[in-house]
């Protein structure tokens, strides 16, 4: 398939996607609904364009460094961190989510811990946001030229970090908000996505060592 044409075909299913979320959810805030799905449609970008490569090397295929289709949907990825990094500060940064899931006096957290996630939930917010921004500044094959296929590939190594932080901002965040099922999906979805990367480097290893 053409790039172009995967890209409008993502297009229309993220905004698909969106508009089923605003429809389906039952938070009377707009902006939180767009915040709520693009954080999970996010999350499913990042985990399908990072476990392409571990798929493979599981299977035994070599992986080349630059695949495009993981280029494209990482693109989508950051896209939508950035949706949700806008609409997620303009719902919590303010006094009545900060009165009833931070300083809430019936909150099932110590107000201690409840800080320390909104502030830590909050600063990988923003860690993550700056990772996107320079993954999308590097997403070209202009940027691919310029900075050379070995440099390009250290810095958009920091797309893994990106996931990672990411589940730690999302289990901050549920937490917080006494959310029992997305905490339990998004561990599960984190044990998975590890074991996955897990299994393809071991069979790299094991194929390198076979040379």
């Amino acid at each position: 398939m053409k790039r172009p044409v995967r890209m409008i075909l993502m297009l229309v299913a993220t905004l698909m996607v969106l508009a089923a979320g605003v429809l389906i959810l039952s938070q009377p805030n707009l902006l939180e609904r767009i915040s709520i799905t693009s954080a999970w449609l996010c999350m499913f970008y990042m985990t399908v364009a990072l476990l392409i490569g571990p798929l493979r090397r599981a299977r035994g295929e070599v992986v080349p460094a630059n695949i495009y289709i993981r280029r494209d949907v990482g693109i989508w990825a950051a896209l939508l961190g950035l949706l949700h990094f806008y609409t997620g500060n303009v719902v919590a940064m303010n006094e009545v989510y900060i009165d009833t899931f931070v300083r809430g006096p019936f909150a099932p957290l110590t107000e201690m811990l409840r800080n320390q996630l909104f502030f830590w939930g909050s600063i990988t917010g923003l860690i993550i946001a700056i990772f996107f921004l320079v993954l999308l500044a590097i997403s070209s094959d202009w940027a691919i030229r310029r900075l050379k296929l070995s440099r390009w590939k250290k810095i958009q190594q920091i797309s893994h970090v990106a996931l990672w932080l990411t589940v730690v901002h999302g289990i901050a965040f549920q937490l917080l908000e006494s959310r029992f099922i997305p905490l339990v999906s998004m561990v599960v979805m984190a044990i998975a996505i590890f074991l996955v990367q897990l299994r393809g480097r071991r069979r790299n290893k094991r194929k390198l060592q076979a040379y």
